[in-house]
């Protein structure tokens, strides 16, 4: 068999996400590829005592861990909150069961929680009848994402949560100070819609209607002309993002950042994060640019390079709109339900939070965006509910 190694980054680049759901844009996976998916048990818990911050850092830690072990352009990737999946080829299967092992360590010692994690083989998921297809989407000029289809994501998902997938779960690693999540940062406080709110929706199509395409280009239309074009639903207000110098946010990173070394190294981890911001802050205020980086573009860099929509196997979105605009669409959402079109679920709060993985502070980053209050674990639990009563 030929070195897949490339695959994904040899991929075209779709360049309007209005195709997101466009089977002609999908690639199915290679046989010998595997897939890593990650959840955080009884995160609903965790949510409803405030803890979502530490939610959304152990949630992205794995993409982060695998990034800095392999080429970024090789390996798609999803962030859904309370857990992530990425797809790799069989080189990389010892690191990334080392990465998976460490954040499950990480989740338990540092933050008290229960993180599931497995590396499922294709080649299973194709024997039982599913396939993972990804296609490169252009985000911003900066940022390619992933986007899935095909239901094998959703399928691996199920194995990870049901007792058949135990033989492909990662045991907790002993030495998790070994793994590097070098650029995994959360220094950003969050980011207020003094206006709108802000709205975290997950929309699935009824599993049973095929082909599925239509009903999303139906949903994305019906977006696209309640709130406005896509620029005008970026939850990220770049006038209102701010860093913060909070001892106990930042306590959040440094956990996992320092994790295996001392109290001392600990607090001098935050007091050397407080003074990079603070000068930040300063350089950004005064738009200061060196030969490595512009600083009065990185805020709307951030907006541009968020991952506030995607498609991995169903539509997620945060976006910012009126509670005019939202109940137009809700009635809308309620109609296709009715229908047995589609299930979806909704999370209306605020403010957006952001978890970041930062390469280069000049243009070479990447954010995850979330409701704030739990957005993507509230709007999955409304979504499961609609889609048990779909069958």
């Amino acid at each position: 068999m030929a070195d897949s190694t490339d695959f994904y980054a040899n991929l075209p680049v779709v360049e309007d996400f209005f195709d997101a759901s466009n089977q002609k844009n999908f690639h199915t996976l290679p046989h010998d590829w595997y897939v890593a998916v990650t959840d955080i048990v009884n995160s609903t818990d965790a949510i409803s005592n405030d803890r979502y911050r530490a939610v959304n850092i152990l949630g992205a830690s794995p993409i982060v861990g695998i990034f800095n072990v392999a080429d970024r352009d090789t390996i798609p990737f999803t962030f859904g909150g309370d857990g992530a999946s990425f797809c790799f080829p069989p080189n990389l299967l010892d690191d990334a069961k080392r990465i998976l092992g460490g954040c499950k360590t990480i989740g338990k010692t540092e933050y008290d929680l229960d993180l599931r994690a497995a590396a499922i083989p294709i080649s299973y998921i194709h024997e039982q009848g599913h396939e993972i297809q990804v296609a490169r989407y252009r985000a911003s000029e900066f940022y390619i994402q992933s986007i899935f289809s095909g239901g094998g994501l959703s399928f691996a998902e199920q194995v990870l949560k049901k007792s058949d997938g135990k033989k492909y779960q990662v045991s907790a690693l002993t030495n998790a100070e070994s793994i590097d999540f070098s650029g995994l940062e959360c220094r950003w406080q969050k980011v207020e819609q003094p206006q709108n709110e802000v709205i975290t929706m997950m929309i699935k199509s009824n599993p049973a209607i095929d082909p599925s395409q239509q009903i999303y280009e139906q949903v994305l239309r019906k977006m696209r002309d309640t709130f406005g074009f896509d620029d005008k639903t970026n939850p990220i207000n770049v006038p209102g993002l701010s860093m913060t110098l909070s001892f106990s946010q930042l306590m959040g990173e440094a956990r996992i950042r320092t994790h295996g070394e001392s109290w001392i190294k600990r607090i001098s981890y935050i007091l050397k994060v407080q003074l990079q911001t603070i000068i930040g802050k300063i350089m950004m205020a005064i738009d200061y640019e060196t030969s490595a980086t512009h600083w009065g573009l990185y805020k709307s860099d951030l907006a541009m390079n968020s991952d506030h929509r995607k498609f991995d196997d169903m539509l997620r979105v945060v976006i910012s709109g009126s509670t005019s605009q939202r109940k137009e669409f809700e009635k809308f959402l309620n109609e296709q339900f009715k229908e047995g079109r589609l299930a979806y679920g909704m999370h209306l709060t605020d403010a957006a939070v952001i978890t970041c993985m930062v390469f280069q502070y000049q243009h070479d980053h990447i954010h995850f965006v979330d409701g704030s209050g739990g957005g993507y674990v509230s709007a999955a639990e409304a979504l499961k509910k609609r889609l048990q009563s779909l069958k």
